[in-house]
């Protein structure tokens, strides 16, 4: 707490303990928002928060559902091939311990990471379609003249 905020209330009885309670609560809070940020904007967690965010938001699931019901999961199986194959090819490192698994083939680890990525787009997917994240369906009727 800082010396100038306990010097200037200093001598008001019991409005002075509320205050420095007060105080040390705005402080605590604002630590707070510094380490959630500090977990949220590091590496591993901030592109996977835009990949919810964009397949959660940007995609009409509904419409994509509808395709995807008419064949168009094949294309998305092959996206999903292409790019482990092309993710292998820029990086052919060996492979790290993924959920523990030692010694795996590049691509196996590729396949891994792509899949709890498609894994992520699906789940958005069916949240969108639930409506939790979509106008009410009042606000769409009077959207539709409705």
């Amino acid at each position: 707490m800082s010396e100038s905020v306990e010097v200037a209330l200093t001598g008001w009885g019991t409005l002075d303990n509320i205050l420095l309670a007060l105080w040390q609560i705005v402080e605590q809070l604002y630590l707070i928002v510094v380490e959630l940020g500090g977990l949220i904007l590091t590496t591993p967690v901030m592109p996977l928060l835009i990949w919810c965010v964009f397949w959660l938001f940007a995609v009409d699931w509904t419409r994509l559902r509808q395709v995807m019901l008419r064949g168009g999961w094949i294309g998305i199986v092959l996206l999903g091939v292409v790019m482990v194959v092309a993710w292998q090819q820029l990086d052919p490192g060996a492979a790290d311990p993924v959920l523990g698994l030692m010694n795996l083939n590049g691509y196996i680890e590729k396949m891994m990471y792509v899949t709890g990525l498609f894994s992520l787009m699906f789940i958005c997917g069916a949240v969108q379609l639930t409506g939790c994240c979509g106008p009410s369906r009042t606000e769409a009727a009077e959207a539709n003249g409705h």
